[in-house]
């Protein structure tokens, strides 16, 4: 049955041309070099007559056998190869001007020229094709990359919290106001989401470190001091490891430097700290201020304001504080005590419970979201 569709509908279209050719011109082999005009003529109308009652026919069809809508099928099926089919029309025109002008010859060259330049054509579009869609599962790669070394490192994060009892906290604060620290100060999504992950991993660097240097209670000495100034450069050197990671990487190793330049690891000054690094002084600063720790009890907001506002432009940048300083005046006294839902740490669940190699990893819909591109 296809077939007989097929010849019948070779048949149609061949007769409609004909009958449009007639028209414009008479017998093709018969005629003179001085008529070529009416004949190429012929020839291109002809074409289009072809073309249309080809597209007319299997609109019609696909209405009939699928009720599809003629605009449907027009964006499927004819205008994505309008442009090559209006191309082998003009062919046509200039193989019948070469043939009747310069001989059989110069109608092949002219008709194999031209179907070799549409092959190349296609092949491009194919290439092209090929390398989006690669391009697409490259990123798609990327992204499950992104969501893995997030995972992995927020399970580092968690794993310190559960020695401490603090670092998951004051890394899940210190993200949540980061971000919003982002937002206050105009920058885009992209930047406040890069902010909240640097935000929920700025610490990593303390995983390694002996466990008594992270529960010790008291004041530590020089040497306990030394080796825990360490860990913005540890944290630095895990991040860079992971492409997706370089950039946070910076602002990690530079969330302990100062304006005054009496910060570590580099005594960085001012404007030399990235704006990035800037803003994660203060939100992990304020977050350190406010939660109790291994060390000492959280502060009051009030006195964790005051401590900020005596630091600015020697500890902590002026404007960031300034910002801060305003995002909490608008907000709930959960906000400020980094004590309702924005601050629960991110959760890493499946179906036998948080281990590495799980097969689902979930992490919160507000501190977890995978990197984006």
């Amino acid at each position: 049955m296809r077939t007989v569709y097929e010849i019948g509908h070779s048949i149609v279209l061949a007769f409609l041309a004909g009958i449009v050719f007639s028209f414009a011109s008479g017998p093709l082999l018969l005629a003179e070099p001085e008529f070529a005009a009416p004949i190429l003529y012929g020839t291109l109308v002809a074409g289009m007559t072809l073309l249309v009652a080809n597209e007319a026919i299997n609109s019609l069809l696909m209405k009939v056998k699928y009720d599809q809508s003629f605009y449907e099928t027009w964006k499927e099926s004819w205008q994505p190869y309008l442009f090559s089919d209006l191309v082998n029309v003009l062919t046509a025109g200039l193989g019948v001007s070469a043939l009747l002008s310069y001989g059989p010859i110069a109608a092949v060259i002219v008709v194999a020229g031209s179907i070799a330049s549409q092959a190349l054509v296609y092949r491009s579009r194919e290439q092209v094709k090929e390398n989006r869609e690669l391009r697409t599962r490259v990123e798609s790669l990327e992204e499950a990359l992104a969501s893995s070394n997030t995972a992995f490192g927020t399970m580092i994060v968690r794993d310190l919290g559960q020695k401490d009892g603090y670092t998951h906290r004051h890394a899940a604060a210190t993200a949540t106001y980061a971000a919003d620290l982002a937002r206050e100060m105009k920058m885009d999504d992209t930047r406040a989401e890069r902010l909240r992950m640097a935000g929920l991993l700025h610490n990593v660097g303390l995983f390694g470190l002996p466990e008594d240097l992270l529960v010790a209670t008291g004041r530590p000495n020089s040497i306990a001091k030394s080796r825990l100034d360490e860990h913005p450069a540890r944290g630095e050197e895990a991040l860079a490891a992971v492409s997706e990671f370089g950039e946070m990487a910076g602002w990690v190793r530079w969330h302990h430097e100062r304006p005054d330049g009496r910060g570590y690891p580099d005594k960085l000054r001012g404007p030399w700290i990235p704006l990035e690094a800037r803003i994660l002084s203060v939100a992990q600063a304020y977050a350190a201020m406010i939660l109790d720790q291994p060390r000492r009890p959280g502060m009051k907001p009030a006195e964790a304001r005051e401590q900020l506002s005596a630091g600015i432009d020697t500890e902590f940048d002026g404007v960031v504080v300034r910002a801060l300083l305003r995002l909490l005046d608008t907000e709930s006294e959960g906000y400020r005590m980094a004590d309702d839902h924005r601050f629960v740490f991110p959760s890493l669940e499946s179906n036998g419970g948080a281990r590495p190699g799980a097969s689902e990893t979930r992490l919160d819909e507000n501190l977890g979201r995978i990197l984006p591109r």
